[in-house]
């Protein structure tokens, strides 16, 4: 059984119900965190033991949704993250169980963050993801070098998903717009830590957050 997945939603909630209704495999605990406040009805399947769903006012973004999922179920062994817009193929999330606590487990298939899992000994030895990194990209980048850095394995796996890639910002062409900012304020950010060798988890940054809004 999966101890915990979080699924982060700006906004595609259609894509959110196909999502779940590929869910195969139990899960202890599935949170959505709402980061669009536009939930409307959602229908769980039977393999899901509980279901949380966390209306935000505003959108906490990609790195802030992940912590937020883990720091909401501390005790939990390991997380699995997965996009709304994922869709499990037979077998999928039984494979990401089999993960062990000191590794990330992500998929053979590009783009290899949409699904993973993430162990707590993992965690506690690269911390969480940085927050700075706001609303989304290069999160992704910043953890597999941190990962790394700490000797925290990484391990990659054939498993059947399939995925609408950046459906988020093709939903609004407004997002479309703003990420074109947004994406080398974070870019900048991130290959300003390399030069650093900066393997700090970062944090959240009120005018990075104000500089890179997309609300």
């Amino acid at each position: 059984m999966i101890p915990v997945m979080v699924v982060p939603v700006l906004n595609r909630y259609d894509l959110l119900q196909r999502m779940l209704d590929s869910i195969d495999f139990p899960v202890a605990d599935l949170l959505i965190i709402d980061n669009g406040g536009d939930v409307d009805r959602l229908r769980f399947p039977d393999f899901v033991l509980n279901s949380h769903i966390l209306p935000l006012p505003a959108n906490l973004g990609v790195s802030g949704s992940w912590n937020l999922g883990v720091k909401l179920f501390p005790h939990a062994p390991k997380w699995v993250i997965a996009s709304n817009d994922a869709v499990f193929g037979a077998g999928a999330l039984e494979r990401l169980c089999d993960a062990r606590r000191d590794e990330i487990v992500l998929s053979n298939m590009f783009p290899h963050w949409h699904v993973f899992s993430l162990g707590d000994d993992a965690v506690r030895r690269v911390g969480l993801f940085d927050e700075a990194l706001y609303p989304a990209y290069f999160e992704d980048n910043d953890y597999l070098r941190r990962a790394e850095r700490a000797g925290v394995a990484v391990r990659r796996i054939d498993i059947s998903l399939a995925h609408d890639n950046s459906s988020t910002i093709k939903a609004d062409p407004r997002l479309s717009a703003v990420n074109g900012n947004t994406f080398l304020n974070n870019r900048e950010y991130f290959e300003g830590k390399v030069l650093r060798e900066d393997f700090g988890e970062g944090g959240w940054v009120l005018d990075r957050r104000r500089a890179n809004r997309w609300d």
